[in-house]
């Protein structure tokens, strides 16, 4: 019924429509001309946790060193999943617009992953996404001219032949008995006057949208002339739910983390990680001393405890410890091979508060680039680039810490091995990349193992990652790339 569907937009429109006719009969009217709720209501509240740890460092020349493999080429069950193991993998997969009147996606718009639609029409336009990868012999346009009747609540009788036949092949008998059963009729212009411009702008906009929709369906309008009406090209409309989310931003489903790269509505790049456990070695100091995997891949530090530690203002229980020797280990072809950098690169330890006091810190910095002296100068390698490296981890560690909050992460232990390995991370790639050495190649594959051990710690702070379940994972077409602005485009993802 309407009413249970509407709200207390109902009265609303009953007393609009009274003057046309009795209450039961307006009702009528309403259910047969007009839908008050959008099809698919995902929005930020049903997107999977995002991990702000592994956002880029805008002070890096380059993006982390994932070391993606082909997507495309991994195995596939019978309804399209691709079957992901250890490692990084990425493919530009056909996507769909699945939000009629809302802008497209833009460069630089942040997107977050929901695993699974929600709304009315779910059930049916997720089926249509997941069956899209095993049908590639169904145009693209002709999927996506589907998607747009059945959003619009479009007669199937009257589609062109080409939704129909997508229709015929991708959905069941009763998929299509309730397509015909939700169709919207168009309002006669009298009361199309009277009835929208007391409504919201974005209810507005939709009935308005799907309407022209309706009309472009049955009247076979070309597929270019379905996409500007149901794509407009503007600025999207800011809502009270919006999220600023940059591009890139990872989020966590199960134990494998994804991040979205829409290019419009019809393509969009997928990158999965499914990380490799990794465990984190200290000392009797807390120090960070190792990352090992059960791969063979290893990062091992000493530390030069015969140099005082770095003082950071404002940190009480924080240094700056510098390295004394720096082994990377990896095994390559079955044999295990290592590479040692000695008195290069240093790393923060302890716990952290968020709290330092970075003018301080800069300005020690500007005393060891101009080889001042004096109370604030600190004269030691670590002390280079302090203040930029701490304000970086200070967020990311304030960032992990309101996630835990929220999420009720495993452990406070969680949070410092997060912030721990930041710093550790950045500290090794710094001694290890100093090397002009033959072994640039060996050294990039371990950058990317690091990224990855890294990448493990954060989705383990997330509450993912369990080490002890099956290593590996299934990631099934048919959810959502959600946008952090609700008024952009909600983007459909197919396997294909």
């Amino acid at each position: 019924m309407l009413a249970s569907r509407s709200g207390g937009l109902l009265p609303l429109l009953v007393a609009i429509v009274m003057s046309l006719a009795s209450l039961t009969h307006a009702q009528d009217l309403l259910g047969r001309w007009f839908s008050t709720t959008p099809g698919l209501t995902n929005g930020t509240a049903t997107v999977a946790r995002d991990v702000p740890a592994l956002d880029d460092d805008p002070e890096a020349d380059e993006p982390e060193p994932w070391g993606f493999g082909d997507l495309r080429s991994l195995p596939r069950d019978a309804e399209g999943g691709f079957a992901v193991p250890p490692g990084a993998w990425s493919a530009t997969l056909e996507t769909y617009c699945l939000y009629a009147g809302k802008p497209g996606p833009r460069v630089g718009d942040g997107y977050l992953y929901s695993p699974a639609l929600t709304g009315t029409h779910a059930a049916i336009v997720t089926r249509l996404l997941e069956r899209a990868s095993t049908t590639p012999q169904i145009p693209q346009e002709d999927i996506q001219s589907l998607i747009w009747a059945v959003l619009a609540h479009a007669r199937y009788s009257s589609l062109p032949p080409g939704p129909r036949r997508a229709a015929d092949v991708l959905l069941t008998a009763q998929d299509i008995a309730t397509i015909e059963a939700n169709v919207k009729e168009r309002a006669s212009q009298a009361v199309r006057d009277r009835v929208l411009p007391r409504l919201p702008q974005p209810l507005q906009t939709l009935l308005e949208t799907e309407a022209r929709l309706r009309d472009l369906l049955a009247t076979g309008a070309s597929y270019a002339e379905q996409a500007a009406a149901a794509v407009p090209d503007r600025e999207p409309d800011p809502t009270p739910n919006d999220r600023d989310i940059p591009a890139g931003r990872w989020s966590m489903s199960g134990s494998y983390l994804l991040r979205l790269h829409p290019e419009g509505y019809a393509r969009t790049r997928v990158d999965i990680v499914l990380p490799e456990a990794t465990d984190v070695v200290r000392d009797d100091r807390g120090r960070i001393t190792s990352l090992r995997g059960a791969d063979g891949f290893a990062t091992e530090v000493e530390y030069d405890d015969q140099v005082a530690p770095l003082v950071i203002p404002g940190e009480p229980d924080l240094r700056g410890y510098p390295f004394r020797r720096v082994t990377a280990r990896l095994r390559v072809d079955g044999r295990d091979e290592s590479f040692t950098i000695e008195r290069e690169g240093w790393t923060f330890a302890g716990r952290m508060t968020g709290n330092g006091e970075v003018e301080d810190m800069a300005a020690r910095d500007a005393d060891v680039a101009t080889g001042a002296s004096g109370p604030s100068a600190a004269p030691r390698a670590q002390a280079r680039g302090s203040s930029s490296r701490y304000a970086d981890a200070a967020s990311r560690y304030k960032d992990a810490k309101r996630q835990m909050d929220k999420y009720k992460a495993p452990s406070q232990k969680d949070v410092d091995n997060l912030s721990d390995t930041g710093h550790y991370q950045k500290g090794v790639k710094a001694a290890l990349g100093s090397s002009a050495d033959a072994k640039a190649k060996w050294l990039d594959n371990h950058f990317t193992r690091l990224a990855r051990a890294a990448a493990y710690i954060a989705c383990r702070l997330a509450g993912g990652c369990d080490p002890d379940e099956p290593k590996g994972k299934t990631f099934k077409p048919g959810g959502a790339a959600t946008p952090g602005k609700n008024g952009s485009q909600l983007v459909g993802i197919s396997g294909r």
